[in-house]
């Protein structure tokens, strides 16, 4: 027996409404904003001979072309953006294995950050800033840069100093 897919069989079941429809004398336009196809009528002698050609039966109307087979169905991503609002702490990667998991399909990371963002559930990308939280840095860390006892390069400038050689201000390897 060979497999078809759901829209393959609803597409082939469709068209043979359509078919009978048309053998009963109803109107084509009709039958085809009724039953939501896009066919045009220079299309129908090719699906009746399909159709007699096959039996009359809607399993020779398989058009065979398989298409893609989705991996993350309406459903599957109502559960990816629910498991991200509950954790939003998990990463594309944690939810890709859960997914797998859940549902025995993997999905890479980049999927997964690709369905969160389209839900509105990713943070944007980019650099995360993180607020200093109200810390204020003590004043005995401002000399952390010049270690006591040590001038910053453009001090010694403002007094007539030269410069001269590292030595002279006690600096390692001058």
């Amino acid at each position: 027996m060979e497999r078809y897919t759901v829209r393959q069989v609803n597409r082939a079941l469709v068209q043979e409404q359509l078919l009978n429809g048309l053998e009963r004398g109803e109107d084509f336009e009709q039958l085809c904003q009724d039953l939501g196809l896009s066919l045009s009528r220079d299309y129908l002698p090719q699906l009746r001979q399909r159709y007699h050609q096959g039996g009359s039966t809607w399993e020779a109307l398989i058009d065979h072309r398989h298409g893609h087979v989705y991996k993350v169905t309406p459903e599957r991503r109502v559960w990816l953006r629910g498991q991200k609002r509950e954790h939003p702490v998990l990463t594309q990667q944690e939810l890709a294995k859960r997914f797998e998991a859940e549902f025995q399909v993997s999905l890479s990371q980049s999927q997964v950050s690709n369905i969160l963002r389209a839900e509105g559930v990713a943070l944007p990308g980019g650099q995360r800033y993180h607020p200093a939280e109200g810390r204020a840095w003590p004043v005995e860390r401002a000399g952390v840069f010049f270690p006591p006892g040590c001038r910053a390069a453009d001090e010694g400038a403002e007094h007539g100093d030269s410069g001269g050689s590292g030595s002279a201000h006690g600096l390692p390897g001058a």
